[in-house]
C-alpha cells in the first residue's frame, strides 16, 4: 500500500534521526534543525520527497508557532511530529496534494502526542535527576544523571519515530488513493480550507491578534478552498 519499501536499515536510520531531532529541541544542541521546516524536509530527503517534507515542515511551521516552548508549558513537540510526517509521505510516494494535506493533518496530531510523552518524561526525570539524597555526590553524580536525562529523551523522540512512522504513512497514502471520482475525495475541499484555516488562526494568534483573528480565520479558508479547487 506504500509507496517506497521500507527497509529495516531506513527505519532504523529514521528512528535514529528522529532521536537526534526530538534531542535538539531542549536537550542538545539546540541547532535549530527541530524546526518543523527542516525536520519535515529531513524526513522527506530520507525517503526521496524533500520538496514535499519541506512544504510539510513550512505549513507545520506556521500552524505550530502559537505554541512557544516556555517554561514547563504544554505545548505540541514540533521536531519529530514533522519529521515523521515528512517521511511518511515520501513512503507513501503520493506526490498528491492530498498526500500533502493527510501528512499536515497527521504530523499535528504527532505533535500533540509527543506532547504527552514530554510531561511523563519530565515527571520522570524530575524524580531521577533529584535521586535519593540529593546531590550528594557533587557535580560528578549531578552530570550523570542529566547526561542519562538526555539519553532519555532521546530515546522517547526515537520511540515515536518507530512506533508512529508506518501507520502515519498508511493513512497518508490510503488518503491519497481514493477514487478522484468517488466520495473520497469530496471533502478534500473543506480539509484543505480548514487547514489553511486554523494555519491563519492561531499564527494571528501567535503573533498576538485575539478577538479580531476571525477575519485571518476566513481568509485562510477562502485560500484554502481556492487552492484545493486549482490542485483538483
Amino acid at each position: 500500500m506504500m509507496g517506497v519499501e521500507l527497509s529495516l536499515s531506513h527505519w532504523l536510520l529514521a528512528c535514529g534521526l528522529g532521536a537526534a531531532v526530538g534531542l535538539d529541541a531542549v536537550s542538545w544542541p539546540q541547532g535549530m534543525w527541530s524546526r518543523p521546516i527542516v525536520a519535515g524536509a529531513l524526513g522527506g530527503l530520507l525517503f526521496g520527497a524533500p520538496a514535499g517534507g519541506f512544504l510539510i515542515g513550512a505549513w507545520l511551521d506556521l500552524v505550530l508557532s502559537r505554541h512557544p516552548s516556555f517554561g514547563g508549558a504544554r505545548h505540541p513537540e514540533p521536531g519529530p511530529a514533522a519529521f515523521t510526517a515528512g517521511a511518511a509521505y515520501g513512503l507513501a510516494e503520493t506526490g498528491s496534494p492530498v498526500g500533502l494535506l493527510a501528512a499536515v493533518v497527521a504530523g499535528w496530531a504527532l505533535g500533540w502526542t509527543g506532547a504527552y510523552s514530554v510531561g511523563l518524561l519530565r515527571r520522570v526525570t524530575a524524580r531521577f535527576v533529584s535521586g535519593p539524597g540529593g546531590v550528594r555526590g557533587g557535580a560528578g553524580v549531578l552530570a550523570r544523571r542529566h547526561r542519562l536525562a538526555m539519553l532519555l529523551d532521546g530515546v522517547r523522540a526515537g520511540l515515536l519515530v518507530a512506533v508512529l512512522l508506518v501507520p502515519s504513512a498508511l493513512l497518508v497514502s490510503f488518503l491519497s488513493t481514493q477514487s478522484p471520482g468517488g466520495s473520497g475525495l469530496v471533502w478534500t475541499p473543506a480539509l484543505a480550507a480548514v487547514g489553511l484555516a486554523g494555519a491563519a488562526g492561531v499564527s494571528a494568534r501567535g503573533l498576538g491578534a485575539r478577538s479580531r483573528s476571525w477575519p485571518v480565520f476566513a481568509a485562510g479558508g477562502l485560500l484554502g478552498a481556492i487552492l484545493a479547487r486549482v490542485l483538483a
